[in-house]
């Protein structure tokens, strides 16, 4: 199941014959035309924005249905700063505070929700009535995946219950390399690369034997697994259960490469 996601991420979209934003079935064959489209749910979804906004007596813009109309274009996750961009590219000047306050809105219509993974974003995606998935974040270019697995989701229904805890809702959210960061870096990189959370083996250091033994005096060696607690100020570290500090400059010189959970 995972290894078809991730080969589906270094796909090429898919025409369905309507559009091009439509997925792959679960069996990997493209869609039949106007199947599963998204085209036609998006318009289905503008249909519901507009009818909320009679019902609740509110209006937007022209300028605001644009932005609307660009968002339903896209199907994934965006900031506001990419749609913003999309829209100016077709002469549509708008600003960013323009552009997060349509989004804002649709969340609230519940046609959008806003999401942050690990520190990062927000982005805001599509609240399709009746679907639910959980993400992968790739810690490197921060790629943002969705993804459906019916097995883990009964599996953390049974590790709650396992609790005596009646679990009603969760959220999954795997944390690694896409494709295209994994075949651009390759598995070794410096230590400034790596982001918090993430857990990695030291495969060398980039220096001579003054940087060596500085490292070897910090209780950091080759071979050994550390996991990048922050990147804020000076890199810290967790090695052997205590807490490093590394400037910039030395963890440029660390390489490492990361490791399968």
């Amino acid at each position: 199941m995972f290894q078809r996601l991730f080969d589906k991420m270094k796909s090429e979209p898919v025409v369905c014959g309507d559009c091009e934003t439509c997925e792959l079935k679960d069996d990997g064959t493209p869609p039949e035309p106007g199947e599963n489209c998204f085209q036609k749910l998006h318009q289905r979804e503008k249909e519901d924005l507009l009818r909320l906004l009679k019902q609740t007596g509110a209006a937007l813009s022209p300028v605001q249905m644009q932005i609307v109309d660009e968002f339903l274009t896209v199907e994934g996750h965006l900031t506001t700063d990419y749609l913003k961009e999309k829209l100016n590219k077709k002469s549509v000047k708008v600003s960013t505070d323009q552009v997060e306050d349509v989004l804002d809105l649709l969340c609230r219509y519940g046609l959008a929700q806003k999401v942050q993974l690990n520190g990062k974003g927000p982005w805001y995606e599509h609240l399709h009535v009746g679907e639910r998935h959980d993400h992968m974040l790739c810690m490197r270019c921060g790629k943002v995946v969705e993804f459906e697995h019916e097995e883990l989701d009964e599996k953390i229904r049974d590790a709650a219950r396992e609790y005596g805890f009646e679990p009603i809702s969760n959220k999954c959210t795997i944390y690694g390399v896409c494709p295209e960061c994994s075949s651009k870096l390759g598995r070794s990189l410096p230590l400034t690369m790596v982001s918090p959370g993430e857990r990695v083996k030291i495969t060398d250091f980039n220096g001579g034997t003054q940087i060596r033994k500085r490292l070897s005096d910090m209780g950091i060696s080759i071979g050994q697994e550390v996991e990048v607690l922050n990147k804020g100020g000076p890199l810290i570290v967790s090695v052997k259960g205590s807490r490093v500090a590394l400037g910039k400059g030395l963890a440029q010189k660390v390489i490492v490469s990361p490791v399968a959970r």
